[in-house]
């Protein structure tokens, strides 16, 4: 199609400015990176923030905050250059924000800076550590200008990799877990029956998440193990092993039945535990819809659209296991690690264009003359010519069988009802 050509083939992307927009007219005021950045530390208990930008950061940031339940006790200002700052440099006044914050009593500060201190090369790194010295408060910063991103998710993982800067080294505590994306609040996603039998067993988890309390993340290192049930939490596992040795596992990249077998038999490794038959039902079941898959779904052909959270490359190279092809993905942000699931997709024979989508109405018009047997995501305005497979967002926190069989049921739920539509059909039509 002519409509694709400006799009690459995943091969040859890279980093995430290689993601091209779907449709010229992309959208007006897609989320700046400050936004989710803001939003995420205003809702770790204990943590203030400090943006620093021009007078439109300061209002969006005000309006961000003000959206957020955020801890009464934690400081959230902005620091807005003025003209001569715009040119010269901002770093006298930073330094003085800080210290007052600091005498305010904020216990830990995220130093957020937008797209002119990027522009102008401020340099907060050296900043922080002159200044860490003299103030209590723990210090972090980091660097969401827009203008090198064109999505959010960067303002959540570059964020939590920069927790590094408050972090601790202790003691590991053998029957200490961090589990890496679920809130100690959470109300939307069930407990993973992986970390319902790590408790059993005596496991303290510590989540470390959004409404974590910011000592959590600052004591961290101490864990035994790192279990990351998201994407977001990626690049904060890796640093945490390679800067503090914790070893980590990634649950949120895994379908195929086998490969969360052997990924259970490395946390009984890790943790020198052996789970006993807590998980037969779910694998027995999860292995039997992955048989049906196959025979249903061999050799058909999908668009990829709007899944939340979940990264699509970990999924496409599990559908791949099914011969089901690949026309069209979207994504939200190219990750670091994402260039090994490109590698391992190209290596079983599949080249797709990737794109960003954002304007809906324009992009459907699009989707709908791709000639794709399924949607995995949802496709807005209702589109009614390509079968879809709606609410995978819900896979975002279930890690195990129980995604592999939540993922599956809703394919095969979706296939068969059109399945059903097309004998109607066909019926009234011989009728």
């Amino acid at each position: 199609m002519k409509e694709l050509e400006h799009l690459k083939p995943l091969s040859s992307v890279k980093t995430n400015s290689g993601v091209k927009f779907l449709t010229q007219a992309a959208f007006p005021g897609n989320h700046c990176p400050m936004h989710t950045s803001l939003a995420l530390s205003a809702q770790v208990k204990g943590m203030s923030t400090l943006v620093v930008g021009t007078s439109e950061c300061g209002f969006y940031s005000r309006n961000v905050v003000s959206h957020v339940k955020s801890q009464e006790e934690a400081l959230h200002w902005t620091y807005i250059l003025d003209s001569t700052e715009v040119v010269f440099g901002c770093r006298e006044g930073l330094i003085k924000a800080i210290k007052e914050m600091d005498k305010s009593g904020a216990k830990a500060i995220m130093i957020i800076l937008t797209c002119v201190p990027e522009l102008i090369g401020e340099d907060m790194e050296a900043i922080v550590h002159e200044v860490q010295p003299q103030v209590s408060a723990r210090l972090a910063f980091v660097l969401m200008a827009h203008f090198k991103c064109n999505s959010y998710p960067s303002g959540y993982w570059k964020t939590l990799l920069a927790f590094e800067g408050l972090m601790k080294r202790g003691k590991v505590r053998a029957d200490t877990i961090n589990i890496l994306g679920r809130s100690p609040k959470e109300k939307y996603s069930p407990m993973p029956e992986l970390l319902i039998a790590l408790e059993k067993r005596g496991f303290y988890l510590r989540m470390l998440a959004p409404k974590s309390d910011i000592e959590d993340f600052i004591i961290s290192p101490d864990a035994s193990l790192n279990i990351v049930l998201s994407p977001f939490m990626n690049p904060l596992a890796e640093m945490m092993w390679e800067k503090f040795q914790v070893p980590f596992i990634s649950l949120h990249e895994l379908y195929d039945v086998g490969e969360i077998g052997d990924i259970y038999e490395a946390v009984e490794k890790i943790l020198k535990i052996r789970f006993n038959h807590e998980f037969d039902e779910l694998r027995e079941k999860a292995n039997a819809l992955q048989n049906k898959a196959k025979d249903l779904f061999q050799g058909k052909s999908y668009i990829l659209t709007h899944i939340g959270a979940i990264m699509p490359l970990p999924l496409v190279l599990y559908l791949t296991k099914f011969k089901m092809e690949p026309k069209l993905l979207h994504m939200d942000e190219f990750y670091p690690d994402d260039k090994k699931w490109s590698k391992a997709i190209k290596n079983q024979g599949y080249n797709p264009r990737i794109c960003h989508m954002v304007n809906y109405n324009a992009d459907i018009e699009i989707l709908e003359h791709i000639n794709a047997e399924f949607s995995l995501g949802k496709l807005l305005k209702n589109s009614t010519s390509i079968p879809c497979v709606s609410h995978l967002e819900d896979l975002y926190g279930q890690v195990g069988y129980e995604r592999t069989i939540t993922l599956l049921s809703r394919m095969i739920e979706a296939y068969e009802k059109v399945n059903i539509q097309e004998i109607r059909r066909d019926n009234h039509g011989n009728s």
